[in-house]
């Protein structure tokens, strides 16, 4: 892609080159650009728009190539893929102390806990608890449902079951 659209943008300064100097032949005005470069007569305005055309190809470049590798980053770290264990050690790796202490708790009551009980036992404020929960639902290592005035929070089925594989 980046190579046609090189190519693409040679081919159209090479024409507009032919039609800046007419008095010279196409072989002349080539071996001018591949010799000496632009000629002097050539605007400033067209050689700024050809730089801008080809950052813009290679940005578009970077972007479809993040984008067909990233679902594959996303596979290979997706929970269920057979190395469960590996992902949850990288995920406890990135937790915050809270987040940690939080994912501690429902861990030593089996994966399932009150939120009212998890701010006792995690020493954090409903407010900060109620943050932290938020944020590790988001990332799919925590469930809630509600329960009355509280919420039921319990460890993602694939995160629970790979801290306790032997």
């Amino acid at each position: 892609m980046l190579v046609s659209a090189t190519g693409g943008l040679a081919v159209s300064g090479y024409i507009l080159a032919l039609i800046l100097t007419p008095t010279e032949s196409a072989l002349e005005v080539l071996s001018q650009l591949l010799t000496k470069g632009f000629p002097a007569t050539f605007p400033f305005l067209v050689l700024f728009s050809s730089l801008l055309f080809l950052s813009t190809v290679l940005a578009s470049v970077v972007g479809v190539i993040y984008f067909l590798v990233l679902p594959e980053m996303k596979t290979y770290y997706a929970p269920g893929n057979g190395n469960g264990r590996e992902n949850t050690a990288m995920v406890l790796k990135t937790l915050k102390p809270e987040e940690r202490s939080i994912v501690n708790v429902l861990d030593a009551h089996g994966g399932t806990y009150l939120q009212k009980y998890i701010t006792r036992e995690a020493g954090l404020s409903r407010l900060k608890t109620h943050r932290v929960v938020a944020a590790l639902s988001e990332r799919g290592i925590v469930q809630v449902e509600k329960r009355g005035n509280t919420n039921q929070v319990r460890l993602a089925k694939w995160f629970h079951d790979s801290m306790h594989q032997p």
